[in-house]
This record gives structure tokens, C-alpha cells and sequence, in this order.
């Protein structure tokens, strides 16, 4: 090789990046190039990231005819309410159907509500 004034001579584990513009080159180091690699590998590993599902935030409710158990609770659920059940003001005002719900917890308020316009023993 011969040495003009304008060759750089490139040692070991040195590389030379030349861009379009002459001006712009850059001189990195292989070795800083593997110690930033092996710094972000170490974080990577530091730094746990949990992979986790997000839970069903929603109830699933049954669809379709009342189960024998859900008519019973509904059933204990008029025998303790029957004074609210009887007048009709008072269902709404109290929210009945929500309380219901959350005694017969595989139904929803409307639910309770239909089922409710079917089987009213009173």
C-alpha cells in the first residue's frame, strides 16, 4: 500500500464509514460498537417485562331458561323483599332488580326484571 498524503491508514478493530458527503465520515471503534451491544443485552435482562393477559373484565351472565338454583334464589329473593316487591314505586326507587342481580349472580338486572314479569307470584 502506498502511503499519499490523503490515505488514512485504518488499524485493527477500526472501521471506516464514508457517506456521501467526504466530510461526514466517521471512525467507530468494533469494540465500542460489541460493549454498547452487550450494555443493552445486560438491561434487556434487568429489566423483567411482564407478558401477562389481560383478565375478562366482563361477567358472563347465562342466556336462555333459569336454572332450578337461580329460580330458588329468586324465590328467597321475594320471601326477603316482599313488602318493596308488592308496591310498585318502591321497585324502582330501591333498585330491586340490581339487588336482585347481585344475589343471583349469573343474571343481570333486566334479566331478573323479565323473569320476574313471568313468574310473579304475587
Amino acid at each position: 500500500m502506498t502511503n499519499s498524503p490523503n490515505s488514512i491508514k485504518i488499524e485493527e478493530g477500526l472501521e471506516l464509514n464514508i457517506h456521501t458527503n467526504p466530510r461526514e465520515q466517521q471512525i467507530e471503534s468494533k469494540s465500542t460498537i460489541e460493549s454498547v451491544k452487550q450494555f443493552t443485552d445486560d438491561l434487556k435482562q434487568q429489566i423483567k417485562i411482564k407478558k401477562t393477559r389481560r383478565k375478562n373484565i366482563r361477567k358472563t351472565y347465562n342466556n336462555g331458561h333459569w336454572t332450578q338454583k337461580e329460580h330458588n334464589l329468586y324465590l328467597k329473593f321475594i320471601e326477603t323483599n316482599k313488602a318493596i316487591m308488592i308496591q310498585s314505586d318502591l321497585k324502582k326507587q330501591e333498585k330491586i332488580f340490581k339487588q336482585m342481580s347481585l344475589v343471583i349472580k349469573t343474571r343481570q338486572p333486566s334479566q331478573c326484571r323479565s323473569h320476574h314479569q313471568k313468574f310473579n307470584p304475587f
